[in-house]
């Protein structure tokens, strides 16, 4: 699967990485227990196996992410995908728009009235782990704005991050 993905400025990265340290600190599931150079808080734009990297966008890159609450997407029987929802603004849905002008063939769930954005937290959490999960959000909340530090493609296939902006 390839994806493209506005990515976080150090101090937000840092914000979201706190929340992943939280939720190892209780020993639940996390994103921050994968290790690895490409391994960073994103919000996923679009995605799909035929993506090509984009030469461009017409629309400016957000500044800044307004945070939203906490969700749960399906993830297999009794077990949840926690996230924190990402509030789609004029600017964030103008780019997101102008990314699937400029690279077409995102999965459904990616596409303009689709879409969900979010910053993935862990994977996987079983339902019965739930209330401690939001107990470690609590105790690490995130600001209500995070700033936005840039644009990258991923290939997962090569396993390689090209920055775009």
């Amino acid at each position: 699967m390839r994806s493209i993905e506005l990515v976080l400025t150090p101090a937000a990265d840092a914000a979201v990485r706190a929340v992943w340290d939280a939720l190892i600190a209780d020993d639940l599931p996390s994103l921050g227990r994968h290790v690895s150079a490409s391994n960073a808080p994103h919000v996923t734009l679009t995605a799909g196996p035929d993506l090509a990297v984009p030469a461009g966008f017409d629309a400016p890159v957000p500044t800044e992410l307004r945070v939203g609450g906490v969700l749960l997407f399906p993830a297999g029987t009794e077990r949840s995908v926690l996230v924190r929802a990402v509030v789609v603004d004029q600017t964030l849905a103008a780019f997101h728009a102008a990314v699937h002008r400029a690279a077409p063939g995102g999965v459904d769930t990616a596409l303009p009235g689709a879409w969900s954005p979010h910053l993935t937290l862990a994977r996987r959490v079983r339902d019965v782990d739930l209330p401690r999960a939001v107990a470690a959000l609590r105790r690490a909340p995130l600001p209500d704005v995070l700033e936005v530090g840039g644009v990258r493609f991923w290939d997962g296939d090569t396993k390689t991050v090209t920055p775009l902006g």
